[in-house]
């Protein structure tokens, strides 16, 4: 197994580590010498959040340090109820993207199955150019910890969209992929992919966009006092959008936060249900009020419906040969275990 930059793909120049988990934040919660859970299908291995590292590039692991420079104050101001604009929201959101594609790479690589995934992509190849959600939650007498769910489903192995990070008392639902809120926000429409003989050559049938949000805007997914929604729309990842009529409309470049570099806006929702653009000159508090604990048993649960939701409603299932086909629900299957593996543990709290 050879070994490559996890933000690049590349062999490793001026080899340096990078941590999945940034330092900062397993020493924040103070995990750095903990163990990090990954599920004995992943590994059985007991590996510290400190030596949850992989190489990079000097010049890659520069560039995203940057990026963790930035976040950190934004998360912990996140935390701590302070508001934040438009722009780092989406460095948030930026941030989120690299560590969900860390983490899936990283247990590809734990598990010896990174050589066997097809297409093959890393963290440049993914950061910002698919549509993003993030759901926040907050549980009571939680204490200190971090952890993250849904990583270890084997429909996550086969397509990253889905997980979620827990941060002491705060729980983090992070998807992306193409259309996944596009439609619902007024953005051109993102028409089911088809599936091809070559997987790595996705099909984007695009069409006009209604110009307008719809509610709900991610399948059973309301806002509440106890639930923040917040959605960005992204185009950076479609060939030629600039010269594309479904997306040269007074409507986008109205609810763009850059245009140019294909970075749709910030759309939140809250307890009162209405989904708001957020301008760029203003800024909001997107922590919401505590809930019991036994929550995060149902967050769980709804991470794999998540990941299920996704791949139903971005990927025409049956456009597949039988084989393929067959492939994909087999995964909804398992995921559905999962579920209800989750759903009894649930249920012996009570």
């Amino acid at each position: 197994m050879s070994k490559f930059c996890i933000f690049c793909g590349n062999k490793p120049e001026n080899k340096n580590k990078e941590h999945i988990i940034p330092q900062w934040l397993s020493k924040h919660t103070n995990r750095f010498h903990k163990v990090c859970e990954f599920g004995e299908s992943v590994t059985t291995a007991k590996i510290p959040f400190s030596a949850l590292t992989f190489p990079a590039c000097t010049k890659c692991n520069d560039t995203f340090g940057k990026l963790e420079a930035a976040v950190k104050p934004i998360l912990l101001d996140l935390m701590d109820s302070k508001p934040l604009d438009a722009t780092q929201i989406s460095l948030l959101l930026d941030w989120f993207d690299k560590i969900r594609v860390g983490l899936w790479l990283s247990e590809l690589t734990l598990s010896k199955k990174v050589d066997k995934i097809d297409p093959k992509f890393h963290i440049n190849d993914r950061l910002g150019q698919k549509d993003r959600v993030l759901i926040i939650e907050r549980l009571q007498d939680v204490g200190e910890g971090l952890a993250f769910v849904g990583t270890n489903s084997p429909l996550f192995v086969e397509m990253p969209s889905a997980f979620a990070l827990i941060i002491n008392d705060f729980v983090f639902v992070n998807a992306s992929e193409y259309g996944l809120v596009s439609n619902k926000l007024g953005f051109p429409q993102f028409r089911k992919m088809q599936f091809t003989t070559d997987r790595n050559a996705q099909i984007l049938d695009i069409g006009m966009g209604r110009h307008k949000t719809t509610h709900p805007v991610v399948s059973d997914y309301n806002a509440s006092p106890t639930r923040t929604l917040i959605y960005q729309p992204m185009f950076r990842g479609v060939p030629e959008y600039a010269a594309s009529k479904e997306f040269t409309t007074p409507y986008v470049l109205n609810h763009s936060l850059n245009y140019d570099t294909g970075t749709g806006g910030i759309f939140i929702q809250r307890g009162d249900n209405q989904i708001k653009y957020l301008d760029a000159d203003k800024k909001i508090s997107l922590a919401p009020r505590s809930q019991h604990s036994d929550r995060v048993y149902q967050i769980i649960q709804e991470v794999f419906k998540l990941q299920n939701h996704i791949l139903s409603s971005r990927v025409d299932i049956d456009s597949g040969t039988k084989l393929q086909s067959a492939f994909w629900r087999n995964m909804i299957g398992q995921n559905n275990m999962l579920i209800a593996a989750y759903q009894k543990t649930l249920a012996r709290q009570k």
